[in-house]
């Protein structure tokens, strides 16, 4: 058989499959090149799809201190019988507080973080009290169990305040 004989009127079966398949094929192949993510997209839309939770988004706010440009004091009471070592993240260094004693840090800047820990490994149970706009008082003590363990306390930007 002839080559001329595939491809001349008497048979445009033959004809018409291999031009129908090329153009199916050449539809198909960017379809499914344009449905694909690339790996950059693909980490943004589970990104987006799996927020991790907060914990302001997982519990209440415990205080709310008055947002805005004004610093804001916070006195840290250990009512513990052994030291504490506490800490406003960008604003001072770690500090030690002897049991029984107290101290007052000033002119701290919101959104503040300050850490609580024991050195002995023991828990601490943290008790908030607003005493003015913008002065907080927390009373630290020893913790009992694991779920009133209180390691931060943390005052977002609309002053929301939070333990954990």
């Amino acid at each position: 058989m002839k080559f001329t004989h595939l491809f001349n009127s008497k048979n445009p079966g033959l004809l018409g499959a291999i031009f129908s398949s090329l153009l199916l094929g050449a539809v198909a192949f960017p379809i499914a090149s344009m449905a694909q993510n690339t790996p950059t997209e693909q980490n943004e839309l589970q990104a987006q799809a799996q927020p991790m939770p907060l914990p302001q988004n997982v519990q209440m706010p415990v205080a709310y201190v008055l947002p805005g440009n004004a610093p804001v004091a916070v006195e840290i009471i250990n009512q513990t019988n052994t030291a504490i070592t506490y800490e406003a993240i960008g604003e001072t260094r770690d500090r030690t507080l002897d049991g029984g004693d107290q101290a007052m840090l000033m002119d701290l800047q919101i959104p503040l973080t300050v850490t609580f820990m024991r050195p002995d490994g023991g828990l601490i149970q943290a008790q908030p009290e607003i005493i003015a706009p913008g002065e907080i008082r927390i009373y630290l003590t020893e913790a009992n169990d694991l779920d009133s363990d209180i390691t931060n306390m943390r005052i977002e930007p609309n002053g929301n305040m939070y333990l954990y």
